[in-house]
C-alpha cells in the first residue's frame, strides 16, 4: 500500500509539467463554458470572458487545492522552497560565508573526532560476543594487577567450570626476517584454542588450532594487519611464506583483523603458546609472564567465576604452601573495557568538547537568524497578505535552514576527509584499534544526523518567533521595520547567554588540562633526557644461548660505538624507563628482617645494566660506587638500590655493604650485596611517584635472564649535541656487530618521554582549540547582539543625546547590558562547568578538577574578552549624530 502510494506520487511530481498544462486546459474550458453561458444571457464576448473569470478566482489557488487532493503538492513546493532559499542566501554573501564557515567547521571537527571515537570505543570488536570475555588478573598485596606463571595458568584453565575456556597470553618481542634486513617486531604468545574462544575470523587464511599448541608442532605464526600492510603491501599470497622469528623458521597461516586487539599488548604477530615445549617455565616457582582471558558459560555470572577462581587459588595455596602465598587475590575485567581503558575518557572529553563547539555555533547562527527574521517581517507579512499561511512560511524559514546545513554538512566532511591525515598523526602512536580508522556508514549517518540537528538548530528560533508574532503590525508599519518586540529581545539575549556559558564550560576545562599537563611536564622523572638517544634491538636465539654470549656482544658493540666521534657515552639497559607496554619486578627480602606474611614479601623494579648506564642517563650515584666490568660471574653478586629502597627498608642504617635476597631466577632467591644508591626513577609513567628500583650489572645476570634479556634490550647513548648521521651509523654498527640482530629505530629520549604525555597533549590541545573557537563565536556572537541592538535603538539613542545624555552615559547603557548578557552565562558556565568537571576528573594531575584558580582566571579572560567585544559594538553609538538619527525617523 506505502509502496504503490509513494511509486503514484514519484509519478505524478515526475509528470508535473504534463499535469500542469492538463489542470490549465480544465480550468479554461470551464471559464469558456461560463463565458459562453454568459455570452447567451446577451453579453458580448470578451465582456462575458472577464466576468467569467471573476466568478471563477485566481487560479492558482485552484491549482493548489487540486495539487493537494492529488497529492505530490509538498514535494513541488519544497523544490520552490529550496530555490527561494538558494536565492535568498545568495542575495547576503556575508551571512552566508559566515554561517556556511561556522557550521562546516563545527560539523566537520565533530564528525572527525566522532570518526576516532567509532573507531576505538564503538566499532564492534574482532570478538563474539565481547560482553562474555573477561581480562583476568591476579592480586598481590602490593600490586592489584600481576601475571600468573604456567603452571598456575594450566591449574585454573584444567578446574575451571564457569568458563567455556581460559588462554594464556604472554608478551613477544622476537626478530622478524624474511628476505630483508631482520626487524624487531612486539607480539604476543597465546594459547592455540584463544582464537576459537574468542571467535575470531581471520582477514586472510586461518588463526591457531589447537594443534599448533602441542610441543612440536610446526611452527606457525599470525601476523597483523598493520605489519600485513607496512611490510608486504597488502599481498594476498602471503600466507603460506616462511619467516624467520629468532632464529627459528615458521610459516605464515593468517592475517589478523585491523580491529584485533589486547589490553596492554601489541600484537604485530602471534605465536602459539606451547605451554610444555618450556620445562622451565613449567616449575612452581617459575616467572609470572601470563595473562588470562577466559570467556563464560551461558547464564555464568562474573561474580559466580569470580568465586570459583577464588577457591581454586585458596585450594593451590594449600596445596603448594610457600609458593602462591604471595596471591592474594582474582581481579575481573571485561576485556573490551580493558582495551580502551586509557584513552576512553580522554576520547569522550574530545568529542564533547567538539560537539559543544558546534552547539555555540549553532546557537550563533540562530540569533542570526533571528535578526534577519525580524529584519525580513515586512517581507513575510506581503506573503500572508497574498495568501501564505503560517506554516508555509515556517516551512520556508527552516527550509532556508536545511539548505544552510546541508551545504556546510558537505564542506565539513570535506574538512574532516581532507585533515584525516594531520588528526592522525596527532592521536597518540600507542591508541589501540587506530589501524582500523576509516570513515564507514556509521560516520556518515551520524554526519547526516548532524546536518539535520543543526538545520533545526539554526531555524527553530526564527521559526518559534514567527509563530508567536504579529505580521499585521509589520504592514501597517513604517519603512523603517519594526524592532522584533521584547520576545525577540528576550530570546536573542537567551542565546548568547548560552553560548558564553557553554564557552566557558570549554575554557574551564582547557584550562584544567592545561595546567596538569604544566604541571605533569615540570616533573622530574630522575633521568636526562637531553641529548640521550635510544634504540630498541632483540637478539637471536640461535647466537645468544648464555650471558657469556650475550656480554660478548655487549663488549664489541660497545667498544665500537664509544669509537665514534660524537659519542661521550654509551650502555644497554634491559627496559628503557617510559617504555611502552613493558614491565619488569622481582621480589625481594632482608634476610634479617624477613616479612611478617609471605604475601606481603616486597616488589620492585628490576634492571639489567652496564656500568655506563647511570652516566649515560644522568642518574645521580649518591652513595657508593658504581658497576664496573669487574663485577662479572666471578665475584659476588652486587646491586645499587634506589633511594625508595633504601628509604623504606633500610631507614635503621645504611643500605651500603647490607645483603638482601632476590627472587630473579626460577630457584630459591639469591644473595646480592648493596654497592651503590641511585636516585629514584619514574620507570612506567610520569603520574605515579617514582617506586623501588635495583639494577643489577650485565655480566652478573642470572642464566634464567638469558632469554628475557635476548628478546629485548635497549641500547643508550649520550652525544655531545644532537643527533645529525647517528642513527644510520648506530643502525649499520650493531649489523656490523651481528647483521641477524633486529633493529628498532633510533630514538631520541625526549621523544620517549614526550610519548609518555601525549595522550595528556592530544586531549590538550584538541580542548584548547575547540575552548578558543567557542570563545571566538560566543565573543562574535555577543557583538552581533549589541550591535544590532544599538541599531534599532538609533532613534532612542539620538533622542537621549538631543536631551542632554553624554555619550559616556549611552556607553554606560550599552555595557550595561553587555554586563547582563555575559553575568548570566558566567554564572550558567560556572554551574554547568562544576557538575561536568568530573569529566576531566581522571586526566588531572596535581589539579583539583574544581580548582578556584583556574575557574577563577577564565572567568576573567572570558570577561574582558567579551567587554572588548561590547567596546567594539558600542563604537557606532558614539558616531550617532542625533539631528541626523532625528530627521532620518
Amino acid at each position: 500500500m506505502i509502496a504503490a502510494y509513494l511509486r503514484s506520487m514519484t509519478r505524478r511530481f515526475l509528470r508535473r509539467g504534463q499535469n500542469g498544462r492538463e489542470m490549465d486546459e480544465e480550468l479554461e474550458s470551464h471559464v469558456q463554458l461560463r463565458a459562453d453561458a454568459l455570452e447567451r444571457g446577451g453579453l458580448d464576448r470578451a465582456e462575458a470572458v472577464r466576468l467569467a473569470r471573476i466568478e471563477f478566482g485566481g487560479q492558482v489557488r485552484f491549482k493548489e487545492e487540486c495539487r493537494e487532493a492529488m497529492g505530490g503538492n509538498a514535494i513541488h513546493q519544497a523544490i520552490q522552497d529550496v530555490r527561494f532559499s538558494l536565492r535568498s542566501l545568495r542575495k547576503s554573501p556575508g551571512f552566508s560565508l559566515v554561517a556556511v564557515t561556522t557550521l562546516a567547521l563545527g560539523i566537520g571537527a565533530t564528525v572527525a573526532t566522532f570518526s576516532v571515537v567509532n573507531t576505538v570505543l564503538l566499532r564492534p570488536f574482532a570478538f563474539s560476543h565481547p560482553e562474555k570475555l573477561l581480562w583476568i588478573y591476579s592480586q598481590r598485596s602490593d600490586n592489584p594487577r600481576t601475571n600468573f606463571s604456567l603452571p598456575e595458568y594450566c591449574d585454573y584453565r584444567d578446574q575451571t567450570t564457569s568458563f567455556e575456556g581460559l588462554a594464556g597470553v604472554a608478551s613477544f618481542n622476537p626478530s622478524f626476517a624474511d628476505s630483508g634486513r631482520p626487524e624487531r617486531v612486539q607480539g604476543v604468545r597465546m594459547s592455540a584454542s584463544a582464537f576459537a574462544m574468542l571467535a575470531v575470523r581471520p582477514l586472510l587464511g586461518r588463526t591457531l588450532i589447537a594443534e599448533d599448541d602441542r610441543n612440536g608442532a610446526r611452527g606457525v605464526v599470525l601476523i597483523s594487519y598493520g605489519l600485513w600492510s607496512r611490510r608486504y603491501a597488502r599481498d594476498p599470497d602471503v600466507v603460506g611464506r616462511a619467516v624467520n622469528l629468532n632464529g627459528e623458521t615458521r610459516e605464515i597461516v593468517g592475517v589478523l583483523p585491523a580491529s584485533f586487539a589486547l589490553p596492554n599488548l601489541d600484537t604485530e604477530i602471534v605465536v602459539p603458546l606451547q605451554p610444555d615445549g618450556d620445562p622451565r617455565r613449567n616449575v612452581r616457582n617459575s616467572v609470572n609472564f601470563l595473562r588470562m582471558v577466559g570467556r563464560l558459560k551461558p547464564n555464568v555470572t562474573a561474580q559466580q567465576a569470580h568465586a570459583e577462581l577464588e577457591a581454586i587459588r585458596q585450594n593451590l595455596q594449600r596445596q603448594y604452601p610457600g609458593i602462591y602465598t604471595g596471591k592474594v587475590g582474582i581481579t575481573f575485567v571485561p576485556l573490551t573495557e580493558e582495551i580502551v581503558a586509557n584513552i576512553k575518557s580522554v576520547l569522550l572529553t574530545i568529542f564533547y568538547a567538539a560537539g559543544a563547539v558546534l552547539l555555540v555555533g549553532c546557537v550563533n547562527l540562530a540569533g542570526i537568524s533571528l535578526s534577519r527574521a525580524a529584519a525580513r517581517q515586512r517581507e513575510l507579512a506581503v506573503r500572508t497578505a497574498l495568501g501564505a499561511t503560517r506554516g508555509q512560511l515556517t516551512r520556508l524559514l527552516l527550509t532556508e535552514s536545511f539548505v544552510l546545513a546541508l551545504v556546510s554538512g558537505s564542506l565539513g566532511m570535506l574538512l574532516e576527509v581532507w585533515g584525516q591525515s594531520a588528526l592522525l598523526r596527532l592521536v597518540p602512536a600507542d591508541l589501540p584499534r587506530i589501524e582500523s580508522f576509516s570513515i564507514d556508514w556509521t560516520v556518515l549517518l551520524f554526519a547526516g544526523a548532524l546536518v539535520f540537528v543543526a538545520a533545526l538548530a539554526c531555524g527553530l528560533a526564527p521559526a518559534w518567533l514567527l509563530s508567536r508574532s504579529d505580521l499585521r503590525d509589520a504592514l501597517v508599519s513604517s519603512g523603517r521595520g519594526s524592532t522584533g518586540g521584547g520576545l525577540q529581545s528576550r530570546l536573542r539575549t537567551w542565546l548568547v547567554s548560552g553560548q558564553i556559558a557553554l564557552a566557558l564550560v570549554l575554557l574551564v576545562n582547557a584550562g584544567l588540562l592545561l595546567r596538569s599537563f604544566v604541571r605533569l611536564s615540570s616533573e622530574l622523572p630522575g633521568f636526562d633526557s637531553i641529548d640521550a638517544q635510544t634504540i630498541r634491538f632483540s637478539l637471536p636465539q640461535t647466537g645468544y644461548p648464555d650471558v657469556a654470549t650475550i656480554v660478548h656482544f655487549y663488549d664489541q658493540l660497545h667498544s665500537r660505538v664509544s669509537a665514534i666521534s660524537g659519542i661521550k657515552s654509551d650502555a644497554l639497559i634491559s627496559i628503557l624507563p617510559l617504555a611502552p607496554k613493558s614491565i619488569s619486578f622481582i621480589h625481594f627480602t632482608r634476610p634479617d628482617r624477613p616479612p611478617a606474611r609471605p604475601e606481603d614479601t616486597p616488589s620492585t623494579n628490576y634492571r639489567i645494566v652496564t656500568p655506563e648506564y647511570f652516566r649515560t642517563m644522568g642518574i645521580p650515584l649518591l652513595d657508593g660506587r658504581n658497576f664496573t666490568e669487574s663485577d662479572d660471574a666471578e665475584r659476588p653478586p652486587v646491586a645499587i638500590i634506589s633511594t625508595i629502597v633504601a628509604k623504606n627498608h633500610f631507614p635503621d642504617r645504611s643500605p651500603i655493604g647490607q645483603r638482601i635476597l632476590v627472587d630473579d631466577t626460577d630457584g630459591d632467591p639469591r644473595q646480592v650485596e648493596i654497592v651503590g644508591i641511585a636516585g629514584p626513577v619514574k620507570q612506567t609513567n610520569l603520574e605515579t611517584p617514582a617506586k623501588a628500583d635495583i639494577y643489577l650489572p650485565l655480566r652478573q645476570m642470572p642464566k634464567d635472564g638469558v632469554p628475557w634479556l635476548r628478546n629485548s634490550a635497549y641500547w643508550v647513548i649520550k652525544t655531545s649535541g644532537g643527533a645529525a648521521g647517528v642513527e644510520q651509523l648506530l643502525r649499520d654498527t650493531i649489523q656490523n656487530v651481528d647483521p641477524n640482530v633486529a633493529v628498532g629505530a633510533v630514538r631520541p629520549m625526549s621523544e620517549t618521554v614526550a610519548a609518555a604525555l601525549a595522550a595528556r597533549r592530544f586531549s590538550l590541545l584538541l580542548v584548547g582549540s575547540f575552548a578558543a573557537a567557542a570563545l571566538f563565536l560566543a565573543a562574535a556572537g555577543l557583538y552581533a547582539v549589541i550591535s544590532y541592538g544599538i541599531q534599532q535603538r538609533n532613534r532612542e539613542i539620538g533622542v537621549r543625546l538631543a536631551l542632554g545624555a553624554t555619550r559616556a552615559t549611552i556607553l554606560g547603557m550599552i555595557f550595561k547590558e553587555g554586563a547582563v548578557l555575559v553575568a548570566g552565562g558566567i554564572i550558567a558556565g560556572f554551574a554547568i562547568a562544576l557538575v561536568l568537571a568530573r569529566l576531566v576528573a581522571s586526566q588531572m594531575y596535581g589539579v583539583n578538577e574544581h580548582d578556584p584558580f583556574s575557574f577563577a582566571v577564565v572567568g576573567l579572560i572570558l570577561s574582558i574578552i567579551s567587554f572588548l567585544a561590547c567596546g567594539i559594538a558600542a563604537r557606532r553609538a558614539m558616531n550617532i549624530d542625533p539631528i541626523v538619527s532625528l530627521r532620518c525617523e
